[in-house]
């Protein structure tokens, strides 16, 4: 079946936005929204209405705003958990190729360690060994529940399990580790030119880090995540510690195996 509809899903420091301009460079399909999409002038127009010390909270409700305001025509943003009970009773749902991008919850915990990307976060400057027990605050729009989760571990098992349940709730789910995206980037393509019609016969790729304060190329980032660098590059405690909290059910259905 063709989909007219394409949504990514993906954790923040996943590669979910490169993900999606992979999508809209190779592919025709319409994307829907993933990004928080007020216009910077505008918010910070509304933003001043508020006293400087208040503008974080507010900033920060207002993008939880935004994520039910496009919930049941986008599925909410893309750092959310799916919203399984909404994409069950969406009629375009049938339409919609739903991708989800994952990284092994080491690669992901090291990334989020360098990147947080939570405005409720308060503690940069943890070493990874605090970084990987201390308490992860969470907003309405991650989708999770209302209360803090036990350590960022308990946010890579509860986002992923809400994956695994989306690939058994709808049937246009295509889950992609983004460590083979790197190492077999034309045949993890081709699985999604099997439901969206390509643009061209080949495939444009982005070469440059979609992140501004990065000076990384594709070739960087292929190096970065060999698996084998998961042993060289953390401590084995560290490793023994985040396996133990680690969901097994969800790292096996994932495709993802213990490294040590």
């Amino acid at each position: 079946m063709t989909c007219l509809f394409t949504k990514v899903f993906g954790e923040r420091n996943t590669g979910a936005t490169y993900l999606e301009k992979l999508v809209s460079k190779n592919f025709a399909t319409d994307l829907l929204r993933g990004d928080f999409g007020v216009d910077k002038r505008v918010l910070r127009l509304v933003l001043q209405q508020h006293k400087p010390k208040l503008r974080p909270a507010e900033n920060n409700r207002l993008r939880d705003k935004y994520h039910e305001r496009i919930l049941y025509s986008d599925f909410g943003l893309k750092h959310a958990a799916p919203p399984i009970d909404v994409i069950r009773a969406a009629p375009h749902s049938e339409n919609t190729l739903f991708l989800l991008i994952t990284k092994h919850p080491v690669f992901f915990l090291s990334s989020l360690h360098n990147r947080p990307e939570n405005p409720l976060w308060n503690h940069n400057d943890l070493e990874f060994d605090k970084f990987i027990t201390t308490e992860w605050p969470i907003s309405e729009r991650d989708n999770v529940g209302d209360k803090p989760l036990d350590s960022p571990i308990e946010l890579w098992n509860q986002k992923m399990r809400d994956y695994v349940r989306l690939m058994s709730a709808a049937d246009n789910v295509l889950h992609i580790r983004y460590e083979d995206l790197l190492s077999d980037f034309e045949t993890q393509l081709d699985r999604i030119a099997d439901y969206v019609p390509k643009i061209t016969a080949g495939y444009g790729m982005i070469r440059r880090s979609i992140k501004a304060s990065d000076n990384l190329r594709f070739e960087d980032y292929v190096r970065r995540y060999k698996y084998h660098k998961i042993k060289t590059d953390h401590k084995k405690r560290d490793l023994e510690f985040i396996y133990r909290k680690t969901d097994d059910e969800v790292m096996n259905a994932l495709g993802y195996r213990k490294v040590l």
